[in-house]
């Protein structure tokens, strides 16, 4: 069973921990087209779930 609503917007942080990554991982992953670019509201930087639980559901060849 899904917690998230998929629409909803998640931060850095839960992306790092739903991802078991640090944030300088998925920031390298960003600048080399690998990985879903974030949102900007204000300072902060948030992403979809839905596109975090596209990753999650990736098998470890696919996410490479």
């Amino acid at each position: 069973m899904n917690i998230y609503n998929t629409d909803c917007l998640v931060s850095i942080t839960e992306v790092c921990r739903l991802l078991n990554r640090s944030k300088a991982s998925i920031y390298r992953d960003i600048k080399r087209g690998a990985f879903p670019r974030q949102i900007k509201i204000g300072y902060s930087a948030k992403w979809r779930m839905s596109d975090i639980e596209s990753i999650i559901r990736k098998s470890p060849e696919e996410q490479k």
